[in-house]
């Protein structure tokens, strides 16, 4: 009997990372269960049953690739927890995976997010501490030499950060989507 295993039209690399050590309270919505729940509905999708589709383990963003983007106060140590620093090293993994042309697009589904963190860092904004799509950016630009990236985000709320992370960015490009 020959089995069928669907492909993916294109290799995709998924980066997945819950944060287990980080949350806001046992009943806000952002919470580890949040993406436990996403990956096990991946899984009893099928997903790891598809080929060309590449499961890749996140990696540690750098003190020194949160401060390009960020000051935060006191200190980017004193203030990020380790998911932090795993968080945005997912984000950073995704986007070497496509650099690299290990798969031809990525999706990095890690916590805690971050789109709405401001340049400069006091504390937490909701539960935005780094952003770190602006993180990833930064990353490539300083480690490929791209000079134009375009952002999009499209929470209902977009723009109120990505945007202002990437100000001091020579060649920013932030898209935005809305639904009406």
């Amino acid at each position: 009997m020959k089995t069928f295993m669907p492909n993916a039209s294109r290799k995709t690399g998924l980066v997945l990372f819950p944060a287990f050590d980080w949350c806001i309270s046992p009943s806000h919505p952002e919470r580890e269960e949040r993406l436990l729940y996403t990956k096990d509905q991946l899984i009893e999708e099928g997903l790891e049953d598809f080929g060309n589709i590449e499961f890749i383990n996140p990696e540690l963003a750098l003190e020194q690739d949160i401060d390009r983007v960020h000051l935060c106060v006191p200190s980017t140590a004193r203030l990020l927890t380790h998911s932090h620093f795993i968080s945005a090293g997912g984000a950073i993994r995704a986007a070497q995976a496509v650099m690299e042309k290990e798969v031809e697009r990525a999706f990095a589904v890690v916590r805690p997010p971050g789109h709405h963190a401001m340049q400069t860092v006091f504390g937490d904004r909701g539960f935005c501490i780094v952003n770190i799509e602006a993180i990833m950016v930064e990353y490539i630009r300083r480690h490929y030499g791209i000079r134009k990236i375009a952002v999009i985000d499209t929470d209902c709320h977009h723009g109120d950060n990505p945007y202002r992370s990437l100000q001091s960015c020579e060649s920013r490009n932030a898209c935005g989507y809305i639904r009406p």
